[in-house]
């Protein structure tokens, strides 16, 4: 032993089981219709919703996406194209994203940013 450095015993248990078990999803909703799907009919055929309002709002959001491949992409001035995605495949991708930055609960704007630079 090194002289000037005390021993001492370090005793722990490794549990075999998590302490809060897996979570269960009890109810699932599924959507019909994605935020894009008006966008992407728009931009596809020009069709616009029956709505007079969502028809307005269609058409001036419409200038800020393009369509390539079928896939909706957001225009920027400063980055590449943003591809849209829906809720399902945007949750997964935080989800990835947060697995790989170790966990380290990222605040919103943050984990946004990551995922832009992937």
């Amino acid at each position: 032993m090194v002289s000037g450095v005390r021993s001492r015993k370090v005793t722990f248990m490794v549990k075999e089981h998590p302490a809060i078990g897996e979570v269960e999803e009890v109810q699932v909703l599924e959507y019909g219709r994605s935020w894009k799907s008006d966008l992407i009919k728009y931009l596809k055929e020009a069709i616009l919703p029956d709505d007079p309002i969502q028809a307005k709002l269609i058409k001036f959001k419409a200038g800020r996406f393009t369509l390539i491949g079928g896939e909706l992409y957001k225009k920027t001035v400063d980055r590449p194209l943003l591809k849209c995605l829906d809720e399902e495949k945007a949750q997964y991708v935080l989800k990835e994203i947060h697995k790989g930055s170790r966990r380290n609960h990222s605040g919103g704007r943050s984990l946004a940013l990551k995922v832009t630079r992937q």
